[in-house]
C-alpha cells in the first residue's frame, strides 16, 4: 500500500513522497511485467514438455526442460519485490504491540535499513557468483549459467530500493505509512 502525498504534508515531504510513489510504481510495473512474461513462458514450456513426454510420447523436448530453469529465478525474484512492496513478506510484529508510535516508527525504519544493507550485500555476492557461473553454458539454449544469478542480483537491488523507500516513507509519515499485508495472507 502506497501513501500518496496530501496537502497536510509539508512541501518538501510531499515531494519526497511523490518521488517515492513514482519509484515504487515503476518497480511494481516492471516486476508485474516480469511475473506475467516469465509465468506465461513457464506455463507454455512446461506444457510443451508434458505434452511431448506423455501425449506425443517423444520422451520430452530438451529446450522445454531447460527454459524453466532459467526463467524460474526471474519469476520468483520479481514476486519477492512485489511482496516487499505490498507488506506481504514474513514479519514478526510481537514487539510492535508494546511500542508507542515513536518506537514503532524507529523500529520499522531501522529494520528496513538493516534489510536494505543485507540486500545490497546479497547483490554484490550474486554478482560475484554470476561472474564465476558465466563460464558455464546451458547445453541446448547456449545461455550462460550466470542468468539466474543476475535475477538474484536484480531482485536484490529492487528489494533494497523497496525497503529503503519504506524506511524513508515511515521516517517522514510515521508507522502507519508502512505497507500492510492483506489480512487473508496473515497468520496470527
Amino acid at each position: 500500500m502506497m501513501i500518496s502525498a496530501t496537502s497536510e504534508i509539508p512541501m518538501n515531504r510531499s515531494l519526497a513522497i511523490a518521488l517515492l510513489d513514482t519509484v515504487d510504481r515503476t518497480i511494481a510495473l516492471l516486476c508485474k511485467s516480469v511475473v506475467l512474461a516469465t509465468g506465461a513462458a513457464l506455463l507454455v514450456s512446461i506444457g510443451i514438455g508434458v505434452a511431448a513426454r506423455y501425449v506425443i510420447s517423444v520422451g520430452g523436448v530438451d529446450w522445454a526442460e531447460e527454459l524453466p530453469k532459467l526463467l524460474f529465478a526471474w519469476f520468483i525474484m520479481a514476486g519477492v519485490v512485489l511482496a516487499v512492496q505490498g507488506g506481504n513478506h514474513i514479519a514478526v510484529d510481537l514487539v510492535m504491540r508494546f511500542l508507542g508510535e515513536r518506537g514503532k516508527r524507529w523500529l520499522i525504519v531501522l529494520t528496513n535499513l538493516l534489510v536494505f544493507v543485507a540486500y545490497l550485500y546479497l547483490t554484490n555476492t550474486a554478482l560475484e557468483v554470476a561472474e564465476i557461473a558465466a563460464a558455464e553454458k546451458n547445453p541446448l539454449l547456449g545461455t550462460p549459467g550466470s542468468l539466474p544469478f543476475y535475477a538474484l542480483a536484480s531482485g536484490s537491488v529492487l528489494t533494497a530500493i523497496g525497503t529503503l523507500s519504506i524506511a524513508i516513507r515511515v521516517a517522514l509519515l510515521g508507522p502507519e505509512a508502512a505497507p500492510q499485508g492483506k489480512p487473508e495472507d496473515s497468520v496470527q
